[in-house]
């Protein structure tokens, strides 16, 4: 069994790390409330209510040590990498994510992905202070930031009043889910449970067991899934 005090080390604090993950989960949180409920009161509060619930969970998690426990299988860390895809796909497959396949514009849904330009620029600094293995930002083998950047170009696109053909929107779409696919993998293999690329704290994926690391998966990737699969379901159903 793998020791929690063997690989878990805290991370230096970086503010411009913590304020950036941080500031960027919560104002993406609020954003995609405001898009996904702008209709309905009532699912704007539920929503709300689960948004919030979920970074409090985790917040819990991390200040009462349960994340950093590495003696049981599966590892907390890895069951919280698994739900934040379960959460993701169980929410946007309901009649809720439907109801927002066709109540949303292309321009609403890729412009919330934007976010993913500026946390690609925290995570590089992450990795370049030493609190994030930098596989995970661009300097390794994270290309997300084209994700980010070609949302904001999409999005400065259509409410120019410029039309976006449906394969540029597929094609966008497909790249920024394998991206996801991508960095899910990379945190993985760089957990203290795999190592695959050593021991060294520096390569270790521990940053995200601590706040407000933390609510990078659980906020900002299971909105950025929960954003790709509305899409699909858009853009399968002619939306």
């Amino acid at each position: 069994m793998l020791s929690a005090t063997t690989f878990i080390l805290p991370p230096v604090f970086d503010p411009i790390a913590a304020f950036g993950i941080g500031g960027l989960a919560v104002l993406v949180a609020i954003i995609w409330i405001i898009l996904f409920s702008r209709r309905n009161g009532r699912c704007a509060l539920l929503l709300s209510a689960a948004v919030f619930t979920v970074m409090a969970v985790s917040d819990i998690a991390v200040w009462s040590g349960t994340l950093a426990q590495f003696n049981s299988f599966p590892p907390p860390m890895l069951i919280m990498i698994a739900s934040v895809f379960m959460m993701s796909f169980a929410v946007e497959l309901s009649p809720f994510g439907r109801a927002a396949a066709a109540e949303l514009s292309f321009a609403s849904l890729v412009g919330l992905q934007g976010f993913r330009f500026p946390l690609e620029l925290v995570m590089h600094h992450a990795g370049n202070v030493g609190i994030m293995p930098v596989q995970l930002s661009y300097s390794g083998y994270n290309f997300d930031i084209v994700t980010g950047i070609s949302a904001l170009l999409i999005f400065a696109l259509l409410k120019s009043g410029r039309s976006v053909s449906r394969s540029v929107l597929w094609a966008w779409n497909v790249w920024g889910s394998l991206c996801l696919v991508v960095i899910a993998t990379i945190a993985i293999t760089t957990s203290p449970v795999i190592r695959l690329f050593g021991d060294e704290p520096r390569n270790l994926n521990t940053w995200v067991l601590y706040f407000p690391y933390v609510w990078l998966p659980v906020v900002l990737v299971t909105m950025a899934i929960s954003s790709h699969i509305v899409i699909t379901r858009k853009l399968m159903k002619g939306g």
